[in-house]
Protein backbone atom coordinates (compact mmCIF):
# COMPACT_ATOMS: atom_id res chain seq x y z
CA UNK A 1 0.00 0.00 0.00
CA UNK A 2 3.02 2.33 0.11
CA UNK A 3 3.43 3.01 -3.63
CA UNK A 4 1.10 5.67 -5.06
CA UNK A 5 2.62 6.91 -8.32
CA UNK A 6 -0.58 8.47 -9.69
CA UNK A 7 -1.80 10.42 -6.68
CA UNK A 8 1.19 10.96 -4.41
CA UNK A 9 -0.89 10.04 -1.34
CA UNK A 10 -3.69 12.50 -2.10
CA UNK A 11 -7.34 11.76 -1.32
CA UNK A 12 -9.50 11.52 -4.46
CA UNK A 13 -13.30 11.83 -4.94
CA UNK A 14 -14.77 8.41 -5.77
CA UNK A 15 -16.50 9.70 -8.89
CA UNK A 16 -15.98 6.67 -11.13
CA UNK A 17 -13.86 3.57 -11.66
CA UNK A 18 -10.19 4.49 -11.24
CA UNK A 19 -6.83 3.11 -10.17
CA UNK A 20 -6.07 4.18 -6.61
CA UNK A 21 -2.70 3.43 -5.06
CA UNK A 22 -0.57 1.21 -7.27
CA UNK A 23 -2.17 -2.06 -8.36
CA UNK A 24 -5.51 -1.38 -6.63
CA UNK A 25 -8.63 -0.12 -8.39
CA UNK A 26 -11.82 1.45 -7.08
CA UNK A 27 -14.63 -0.10 -9.09
CA UNK A 28 -18.24 1.08 -9.37
CA UNK A 29 -21.03 -0.22 -11.60
CA UNK A 30 -23.47 0.98 -12.83
CA UNK A 31 -24.11 4.12 -10.68
CA UNK A 32 -22.62 7.42 -11.80
CA UNK A 33 -21.75 10.27 -9.51
CA UNK A 34 -19.57 10.66 -6.42
CA UNK A 35 -20.22 8.32 -3.50
CA UNK A 36 -17.22 9.01 -1.33
CA UNK A 37 -13.46 9.52 -1.20
CA UNK A 38 -10.61 7.04 -1.46
CA UNK A 39 -6.91 7.43 -0.81
CA UNK A 40 -3.70 6.23 0.74
CA UNK A 41 -3.82 6.69 4.54
CA UNK A 42 -7.21 8.36 4.17
CA UNK A 43 -8.11 10.57 7.16
CA UNK A 44 -4.55 10.06 8.46
CA UNK A 45 -5.64 6.82 10.13
CA UNK A 46 -2.75 5.02 11.82
CA UNK A 47 -2.28 1.50 10.50
CA UNK A 48 -1.72 -1.62 12.59
CA UNK A 49 1.77 -2.16 13.99
CA UNK A 50 4.23 -2.57 11.15
CA UNK A 51 1.85 -1.30 8.44
CA UNK A 52 2.13 2.49 8.14
CA UNK A 53 0.22 2.59 4.82
CA UNK A 54 -3.33 1.57 4.01
CA UNK A 55 -6.00 2.03 1.34
CA UNK A 56 -9.16 3.71 2.64
CA UNK A 57 -12.66 4.69 1.55
CA UNK A 58 -15.13 7.07 3.18
CA UNK A 59 -18.75 7.25 2.07
CA UNK A 60 -20.31 10.63 1.31
CA UNK A 61 -23.92 9.45 1.11
CA UNK A 62 -26.42 6.94 2.44
CA UNK A 63 -26.78 5.14 -0.87
CA UNK A 64 -29.62 2.63 -1.13
CA UNK A 65 -28.15 -0.30 -3.04
CA UNK A 66 -29.96 -1.37 -6.20
CA UNK A 67 -29.79 -5.06 -7.09
CA UNK A 68 -27.12 -4.51 -9.76
CA UNK A 69 -24.93 -2.07 -7.81
CA UNK A 70 -21.25 -2.87 -7.22
CA UNK A 71 -18.80 -0.76 -5.19
CA UNK A 72 -15.42 -2.36 -4.52
CA UNK A 73 -11.65 -2.24 -4.23
CA UNK A 74 -9.96 -4.88 -6.36
CA UNK A 75 -6.60 -5.99 -7.71
CA UNK A 76 -6.09 -7.93 -10.95
CA UNK A 77 -3.26 -10.48 -10.70
CA UNK A 78 -1.04 -11.64 -13.54
CA UNK A 79 -1.20 -15.35 -14.45
CA UNK A 80 2.51 -16.11 -14.02
CA UNK A 81 2.24 -14.88 -10.42
CA UNK A 82 -0.17 -17.69 -9.49
CA UNK A 83 0.78 -20.59 -11.76
CA UNK A 84 1.27 -22.87 -8.76
CA UNK A 85 -2.42 -22.53 -7.84
CA UNK A 86 -3.26 -24.91 -10.73
CA UNK A 87 -6.88 -23.82 -10.60
CA UNK A 88 -9.17 -25.28 -13.22
CA UNK A 89 -7.43 -28.67 -12.91
CA UNK A 90 -7.78 -31.74 -10.69
CA UNK A 91 -4.61 -30.60 -8.89
CA UNK A 92 -6.06 -27.25 -7.81
CA UNK A 93 -4.37 -26.03 -4.61
CA UNK A 94 -5.94 -24.26 -1.62
CA UNK A 95 -4.85 -20.68 -0.93
CA UNK A 96 -4.95 -18.45 2.12
CA UNK A 97 -5.93 -14.81 2.04
CA UNK A 98 -4.75 -12.70 4.97
CA UNK A 99 -5.08 -8.97 5.61
CA UNK A 100 -5.83 -6.27 8.15
CA UNK A 101 -9.16 -4.40 7.94
CA UNK A 102 -10.88 -1.63 9.86
CA UNK A 103 -14.25 0.09 9.57
CA UNK A 104 -16.42 2.57 11.44
CA UNK A 105 -19.17 -0.05 10.97
CA UNK A 106 -19.34 -3.51 12.55
CA UNK A 107 -20.67 -6.80 11.28
CA UNK A 108 -19.97 -9.25 8.49
CA UNK A 109 -18.10 -7.84 5.49
CA UNK A 110 -17.55 -9.52 2.14
CA UNK A 111 -15.43 -9.94 -0.93
CA UNK A 112 -14.61 -12.43 -3.65
CA UNK A 113 -11.93 -14.06 -5.74
CA UNK A 114 -12.90 -14.10 -9.43
CA UNK A 115 -11.35 -15.54 -12.55
CA UNK A 116 -10.21 -12.81 -14.93
CA UNK A 117 -12.86 -13.78 -17.49
CA UNK A 118 -15.50 -12.95 -14.84
CA UNK A 119 -17.33 -16.27 -15.16
CA UNK A 120 -16.34 -17.93 -11.87
CA UNK A 121 -15.96 -16.74 -8.28
CA UNK A 122 -15.65 -17.63 -4.62
CA UNK A 123 -17.47 -15.32 -2.19
CA UNK A 124 -15.88 -14.90 1.23
CA UNK A 125 -16.99 -13.16 4.40
CA UNK A 126 -15.23 -11.94 7.53
CA UNK A 127 -16.18 -10.22 10.75
CA UNK A 128 -15.17 -6.81 12.09
CA UNK A 129 -16.67 -6.92 15.57
CA UNK A 130 -15.32 -3.61 16.92
CA UNK A 131 -15.68 -0.24 15.22
CA UNK A 132 -12.56 1.73 14.29
CA UNK A 133 -10.25 -1.10 15.31
CA UNK A 134 -7.80 -2.96 13.09
CA UNK A 135 -8.58 -6.69 12.90
CA UNK A 136 -6.35 -9.31 11.29
CA UNK A 137 -8.27 -11.67 9.02
CA UNK A 138 -7.22 -15.05 7.62
CA UNK A 139 -9.40 -16.99 5.17
CA UNK A 140 -8.49 -20.34 3.57
CA UNK A 141 -10.07 -20.89 0.16
CA UNK A 142 -10.21 -24.33 -1.51
CA UNK A 143 -8.66 -24.66 -4.94
CA UNK A 144 -11.14 -24.50 -7.80
CA UNK A 145 -11.16 -27.66 -9.90
CA UNK A 146 -13.88 -26.25 -12.15
CA UNK A 147 -14.19 -23.08 -14.15
CA UNK A 148 -11.81 -21.67 -16.73
CA UNK A 149 -8.57 -20.24 -15.41
CA UNK A 150 -5.52 -18.76 -17.15
CA UNK A 151 -2.59 -19.98 -15.07
CA UNK A 152 0.42 -18.90 -17.14
CA UNK A 153 1.57 -15.97 -19.24
CA UNK A 154 1.35 -12.21 -18.79
CA UNK A 155 -2.44 -11.98 -19.04
CA UNK A 156 -4.85 -11.73 -16.14
CA UNK A 157 -5.51 -14.80 -13.98
CA UNK A 158 -7.77 -13.52 -11.21
CA UNK A 159 -9.16 -10.52 -9.36
CA UNK A 160 -9.23 -10.14 -5.59
CA UNK A 161 -12.20 -8.05 -4.46
CA UNK A 162 -12.98 -6.22 -1.21
CA UNK A 163 -16.63 -5.16 -1.34
CA UNK A 164 -17.73 -1.68 -0.29
CA UNK A 165 -21.38 -2.33 -1.17
CA UNK A 166 -22.83 -4.93 -3.53
CA UNK A 167 -26.48 -5.49 -4.47
CA UNK A 168 -28.27 -8.82 -4.56
CA UNK A 169 -27.35 -9.60 -8.18
CA UNK A 170 -23.63 -9.60 -7.40
CA UNK A 171 -23.88 -11.41 -4.05
CA UNK A 172 -23.83 -15.14 -3.26
CA UNK A 173 -23.57 -17.17 -0.07
CA UNK A 174 -19.98 -17.30 1.15
CA UNK A 175 -17.86 -20.41 1.14
CA UNK A 176 -18.24 -22.09 -2.26
CA UNK A 177 -17.11 -21.75 -5.85
CA UNK A 178 -19.82 -20.87 -8.33
CA UNK A 179 -21.08 -18.25 -10.74
CA UNK A 180 -19.48 -14.82 -10.89
CA UNK A 181 -20.11 -12.55 -7.88
CA UNK A 182 -18.46 -9.67 -6.04
CA UNK A 183 -19.37 -10.29 -2.42
CA UNK A 184 -21.09 -12.51 0.12
CA UNK A 185 -24.83 -12.31 0.72
CA UNK A 186 -25.70 -10.10 3.67
CA UNK A 187 -22.37 -8.26 3.78
CA UNK A 188 -22.15 -4.76 5.24
CA UNK A 189 -22.54 -1.94 2.68
CA UNK A 190 -20.13 0.88 3.48
CA UNK A 191 -21.65 3.18 0.83
CA UNK A 192 -25.07 2.90 2.49
CA UNK A 193 -24.04 4.83 5.61
CA UNK A 194 -23.05 8.46 5.21
CA UNK A 195 -19.55 9.04 6.54
CA UNK A 196 -18.78 5.33 7.02
CA UNK A 197 -15.15 4.28 6.53
CA UNK A 198 -13.30 1.14 5.45
CA UNK A 199 -9.55 0.54 5.41
CA UNK A 200 -7.42 -2.43 4.35
CA UNK A 201 -3.69 -3.18 4.42
CA UNK A 202 -1.18 -6.03 4.65
CA UNK A 203 -2.97 -8.09 1.99
CA UNK A 204 -1.38 -11.43 1.16
CA UNK A 205 -2.65 -14.25 -1.06
CA UNK A 206 -0.54 -17.40 -0.92
CA UNK A 207 -0.70 -21.07 -1.74
CA UNK A 208 -1.46 -23.39 1.17
CA UNK A 209 -3.79 -23.49 4.17
CA UNK A 210 -1.72 -21.39 6.59
CA UNK A 211 -1.28 -17.62 6.70
CA UNK A 212 2.44 -16.93 6.90
CA UNK A 213 3.99 -13.59 7.94
CA UNK A 214 3.72 -10.70 5.51
CA UNK A 215 6.60 -10.53 3.02
CA UNK A 216 8.74 -7.48 3.72
CA UNK A 217 10.39 -6.04 0.60
CA UNK A 218 12.73 -3.15 0.00
CA UNK A 219 11.18 0.03 -1.32
CA UNK A 220 13.18 -0.43 -4.53
CA UNK A 221 11.71 -3.91 -5.05
CA UNK A 222 8.15 -2.71 -4.34
CA UNK A 223 8.56 0.18 -6.76
CA UNK A 224 9.95 -2.05 -9.50
CA UNK A 225 7.05 -4.49 -9.07
CA UNK A 226 4.60 -1.61 -9.52
CA UNK A 227 6.51 -0.15 -12.47
CA UNK A 228 6.00 -3.42 -14.32
CA UNK A 229 2.41 -2.19 -14.76
CA UNK A 230 2.67 1.61 -14.61
CA UNK A 231 5.51 4.09 -14.65
CA UNK A 232 5.92 7.87 -14.86
CA UNK A 233 9.13 9.51 -16.02
CA UNK A 234 10.24 12.90 -17.37
CA UNK A 235 11.24 13.12 -21.02
CA UNK A 236 13.47 15.54 -22.93
CA UNK A 237 15.31 15.13 -26.16
CA UNK A 238 16.41 17.37 -28.97
CA UNK A 239 18.71 17.81 -31.95
CA UNK A 240 19.86 20.23 -34.60
CA UNK A 241 17.55 19.79 -37.58
CA UNK A 242 18.24 20.75 -41.16
CA UNK A 243 14.55 21.18 -41.97
CA UNK A 244 11.11 19.71 -41.41
CA UNK A 245 11.92 16.11 -40.50
CA UNK A 246 11.05 13.42 -37.94
CA UNK A 247 13.48 13.09 -35.04
CA UNK A 248 13.37 10.02 -32.81
CA UNK A 249 15.17 8.00 -30.18
CA UNK A 250 14.53 5.00 -27.91
CA UNK A 251 13.50 5.66 -24.30
CA UNK A 252 14.73 3.19 -21.68
CA UNK A 253 11.97 2.38 -19.17
CA UNK A 254 12.93 1.77 -15.51
CA UNK A 255 11.92 -1.92 -15.70
CA UNK A 256 10.65 -4.37 -18.29
CA UNK A 257 6.89 -3.87 -18.30
CA UNK A 258 4.24 -6.60 -18.40
CA UNK A 259 3.47 -5.86 -22.06
CA UNK A 260 4.06 -3.09 -24.57
CA UNK A 261 2.62 -0.13 -22.68
CA UNK A 262 0.15 2.49 -23.76
CA UNK A 263 2.15 5.74 -23.67
CA UNK A 264 0.76 9.21 -23.11
CA UNK A 265 2.54 12.56 -22.74
CA UNK A 266 1.43 15.07 -20.13
CA UNK A 267 1.28 18.59 -21.65
CA UNK A 268 4.38 18.37 -23.86
CA UNK A 269 6.19 21.57 -24.83
CA UNK A 270 8.34 22.17 -27.90
CA UNK A 271 11.04 24.35 -29.37
CA UNK A 272 10.67 24.68 -33.14
CA UNK A 273 8.83 21.34 -33.19
CA UNK A 274 5.56 19.50 -32.60
CA UNK A 275 3.89 16.10 -32.63
CA UNK A 276 5.47 14.02 -29.85
CA UNK A 277 4.36 10.44 -30.46
CA UNK A 278 5.29 6.76 -30.19
CA UNK A 279 7.06 5.33 -33.24
CA UNK A 280 7.61 1.78 -32.05
CA UNK A 281 6.18 -0.20 -29.15
CA UNK A 282 8.39 -2.05 -26.70
CA UNK A 283 8.04 -3.18 -23.10
CA UNK A 284 11.53 -1.94 -22.21
CA UNK A 285 12.62 0.58 -24.87
CA UNK A 286 9.82 2.18 -26.90
CA UNK A 287 10.72 4.49 -29.76
CA UNK A 288 9.60 8.12 -29.39
CA UNK A 289 9.69 10.82 -32.06
CA UNK A 290 8.59 14.36 -32.87
CA UNK A 291 8.67 16.60 -35.94
CA UNK A 292 10.92 19.59 -36.43
CA UNK A 293 9.20 22.56 -38.04
CA UNK A 294 12.22 24.22 -39.66
CA UNK A 295 15.99 24.18 -39.62
CA UNK A 296 17.69 24.90 -36.31
CA UNK A 297 17.79 23.67 -32.71
CA UNK A 298 14.67 21.65 -31.84
CA UNK A 299 13.47 19.78 -28.77
CA UNK A 300 10.44 18.23 -27.13
CA UNK A 301 9.87 17.70 -23.42
CA UNK A 302 7.28 16.73 -20.85
CA UNK A 303 7.37 16.43 -17.08
CA UNK A 304 5.47 13.13 -17.30
CA UNK A 305 5.65 10.44 -19.92
CA UNK A 306 3.18 7.85 -18.65
CA UNK A 307 3.50 4.21 -19.65
CA UNK A 308 0.70 1.85 -18.62
CA UNK A 309 0.55 -1.92 -19.01
CA UNK A 310 -2.13 -2.50 -16.35
CA UNK A 311 -4.33 -5.56 -16.53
Amino acid sequence: MRIDQRNGGASVPAAGASVTIDRWTYGVSPPTGTYGTWGQNLNSVTGPLGFPYSLGFQSSSAHALAASDVFEFYQAIEADMVSDFAWGTSSAQPVTLSFWARSSLTGTFGGAIQNYAATRAYAFSYSLPTANTWTRISITIPGDTGGTWVMSGNGGALCLVFALGVGSTGSRPAGAWGAICNSATGAVSVVSTNGATFYVTGVKLEIGSVATPFNRQSLAKSMADCQRYYTIMPLWFGAYAGGAINIGQPVILPVTMRANPTITFNSPTYTNASGLAVAQGSNISPGIYFQSIAAGQVNAQTSAMIASAEL
